[in-house]
């Protein structure tokens, strides 16, 4: 089993990892709302446009179809988000990828001070904070009758939220400097795979010529696939500038579970479509929708209120020490202290941890016969606010507005800007193409990474259903 401190090592090693292969490809963006491209790229604004298949994570008594379709099947509907508020692809391409030589190899590139402090200044403040949330349905169907609306799906999610202290960075960058406290407290994570088997029903409770009111709930049964989360860790050391000797505490608390289906033998990655769960639970999303004639329409969900049981292979790790390094070229002290720092792991019976629960409202004004007649020119707002900062998800308030007009025969522009989340303002762009009987959209809510080399950051999604 790892130890406390080679596991912190290989978490953090493994979330810059992440973040900077991110911003190689891709400042942060917001959370993205469910699968739906139509959402993304309307900057999170068009909850209460979304109907049909489109609405699945996002307010289920939108599950209920504008129009007379009866079956919908879903084609594999994606959605992610990715970044961070620190670095960005300027700075990583500066000092990370290296320099080419006199025979053109690349080769390492090697900081000076003012490099260094160049990426510390990256940081907006005394913690840098990435995160990602990408969901994707491996399975979804609806239908639809005179009296109600059902819908199945099936969507795996993986999301994570890393507060990483400065200190870390200074830390590496310029060791431990005599008289300066290293405190490590901000450090958070929490990093998490699930999946979850949905089943909605909706249907229209009232309709008076053109008001409407709809309202719909989903059911979820929940499976923890991996978690790992760091508790608590109220770690710090200074150095005594007369004599040397490092004072400090380490105090963490880390628990992890995971299924090893998708290890081989020699432990490289291996995809495996139904491993087995460590954790289950159960989720419910409730929704209304309320239309009060052709141009104004208004809604409420409440989405993934429940939890998570761990309770198979769950593990724990525990660090408690004060100590002193009087003497740092004393190898067996030293190696003593490193031993403790280690802490102690063991196994626990199970723990919990909540789903990433969110209220969004949202709004809608529809402009008829724009920019032809039988078309319409909408224009959205949602606010959405999360109630933890559970693995993707965020306490940070957002709100979207957004537009979308169908400028081509059959294809749908759309625009919008999302205020809130890690980073004070993202605009998004996406298109929608419509046929017969199928529907493709295309969105990104981050369209930075197009106009300029300094972004940190990707949110994009691509969804589409086939409608008998």
């Amino acid at each position: 089993m790892m130890n406390a401190r080679h596991t912190m090592l290989q978490l953090t090693r493994t979330c810059l990892t992440i973040a900077l292969l991110l911003m190689s490809r891709a400042e942060a963006s917001s959370q993205t709302i469910g699968t739906s491209a139509r959402v993304t790229g309307m900057g999170n604004s068009s909850v209460t446009l979304v109907r049909g298949l489109d609405a699945l994570h996002v307010n289920p008594a939108q599950l209920v179809p504008s129009d007379a379709l009866t079956v919908s099947f879903g084609v594999l509907p994606f959605g992610a988000q990715a970044g961070a508020d620190f670095m960005n692809h300027e700075l990583y391409n500066k000092y990370f990828t290296g320099v080419r030589n006199e025979r053109g190899a690349r080769v390492p590139f090697y900081l000076t001070d003012t490099d260094k402090q160049h990426i510390l200044d990256s940081f907006s403040g005394e913690v840098g904070n990435f995160s990602h949330d990408i969901r994707y349905s491996l399975f979804n169907a609806l239908l639809s009758t005179k009296l109600f609306t059902v819908a199945v799906g099936v969507t795996e999610r993986t999301g994570s939220n890393v507060a990483l202290s400065r200190a870390f960075a200074e830390f590496m960058f310029f060791g431990n400097p005599p008289g300066k406290t290293f405190d490590f407290s901000d450090t958070e994570v929490s990093s998490v795979w699930t999946r979850d088997y949905n089943l909605s029903i909706a249907r229209e409770l009232l309709a008076i010529r053109d008001f409407k009111i709809l309202a719909g709930v989903s059911v979820k049964m929940v499976q923890g696939l991996a978690y790992f989360g760091v508790e608590r860790f109220n770690s710090n050391f200074v150095t005594d500038p007369e004599t040397f000797e490092v004072r400090g505490t380490a105090d963490m608390v880390a628990r992890y579970a995971g299924t090893t289906d998708w290890l081989t033998e020699n432990n490289t990655f291996h995809y495996d479509l139904f491993p087995s769960p460590v954790g289950s639970g159960f989720g419910i999303d409730i929704g209304a929708h309320v239309s009060f004639n052709r141009f104004f329409s208004a809604s409420m969900s409440l989405i993934d209120l429940g939890s998570l049981q761990w309770n198979h292979r769950t593990r724990e790790i525990v660090a408690s020490e004060e100590f002193v390094i009087s003497d740092i070229v004393h190898g067996n002290q030293v190696d003593e202290i490193k031993k403790r720092l280690d802490g102690k792991e063991r196994s626990i019976p199970s723990f919990s941890t909540p789903l990433p629960g969110a209220l969004i409202i949202g709004g809608l004004v529809s402009v008829p016969n724009i920019p032809r007649r039988g078309k319409h020119w909408h224009f959205t707002a949602a606010y959405r606010q999360g109630f933890n900062n559970l693995a993707g998800n965020t306490t940070r308030p957002q709100l979207g507005v957004g537009t979308e007009i169908e400028l081509l025969y059959n294809v749908a522009f759309r625009f919008g800007a999302n205020l809130g989340g890690i980073r004070p303002v993202t605009f998004g762009a996406g298109v929608g193409f419509i046929a017969d009987n199928f529907k493709l959209d295309i969105g990104t809510m981050d369209i930075t990474p197009h106009i300029t080399d300094r972004f940190s950051a990707v949110a994009v999604g691509i969804s589409s259903h086939w409608d008998i």
